[in-house]
């Protein structure tokens, strides 16, 4: 199977506030889905105990084949439990690393303005402090022979 070419974001810009609150989306999700699972996983519980008054817990099937039925569905559930948490555990992961990412950026950007900003308070004092210009009939400044 192929790889998937990440998509083009063109002139996408990200906020570490949007990060934050991706992450907080992912959490939520992730709460979600474990109470929704664990209510899932409580009804196959139920279920694999049968009906003590009606054994036949699954229409036209013996106690044995809804048991086996409701041992295969938690065993499905539980296998898809653990590969959702793990994707949405990789995705809290590349969240955090993006918002790292952007913060690193950003203080980047901002060291280097500092950095201008100083620079440039250098070149204003150096400009003040070196000569005038000569006057404009003045002498030349260096030997000139036409």
């Amino acid at each position: 199977m192929g790889t998937i070419p990440p998509p083009n974001t063109g002139d996408l810009q990200v906020s570490v506030e949007d990060l934050d609150a991706a992450a907080a989306y992912v959490d939520r999700l992730k709460q979600y889905i474990d109470d929704t699972i664990s209510y899932e996983m409580e009804r196959v519980k139920e279920r694999m105990k049968g009906d003590s008054n009606n054994a036949q817990t699954v229409p036209n099937g013996t106690p044995f084949g809804a048991y086996e039925d409701a041992r295969m569905q938690w065993q499905a559930l539980t296998k898809s439990t653990a590969n959702m948490e793990m994707h949405l555990k990789t995705l809290s992961q590349k969240l955090a690393s993006l918002k790292q990412g952007t913060e690193d950026i950003a203080k980047a950007f901002r060291d280097a303005e500092a950095r201008n900003g100083a620079n440039g308070k250098e070149i204003e004092r150096l400009l003040e402090s070196a000569a005038p210009p000569p006057a404009a009939g003045g002498a030349p400044t260096y030997p000139y022979t036409a």
